[in-house]
């Protein structure tokens, strides 16, 4: 079973840095690490609402789960396969370490102002996606 998680994990990692690749090779390196943190975001941000549905639908139909309401997050191969491959919080550190140290403190305030508010929306946004569905099932 491990082995298993293991591989799909990697494999997923293989997806997540072949569209990070991707993306680098047809925008400027700024706008595409920002590009595809924005992504990743909203898909964890998806990911986490839909797990949490599906554990309270689980939860309403047959009564919590025998390991005391505690149970696995979201597909790991999703979170930390392909969303851990695709985005980089480092990459954005040396982004705006670059800034700094070339002087730009209002560019690197800028991009981490559009970073920290971008990625939170599409977290939240894709989020309330998820819920909203929920709701009208």
């Amino acid at each position: 079973m491990v082995r298993r998680v293991a591989a799909t994990v990697a494999a997923a990692g293989i997806v997540g840095a072949g569209i990070r690749w991707g993306v680098a090779t047809q925008v400027n390196e700024n706008w595409a690490l920002f590009i595809v943190n924005v992504i990743g975001c909203g898909v964890v941000g998806w990911a986490t609402a839909r797990h949490e549905g599906i554990r309270l639908h689980r939860h309403a139909r047959y009564g919590p789960s025998p390991a005391g309401g505690r149970e696995a997050g979201p597909s790991p191969w999703l979170t930390a396969g392909f969303c851990g491959a695709l985005t980089s919080m480092s990459a954005l550190a040396l982004q705006l370490a670059q800034h700094l140290d070339d002087g730009r403190i209002g560019t690197a305030g800028a991009w981490l102002g559009l970073a920290i508010a971008a990625c939170t929306a599409a977290f939240v946004g894709c989020r309330v996606v998820v819920v909203a569905r929920w709701r009208q099932s």
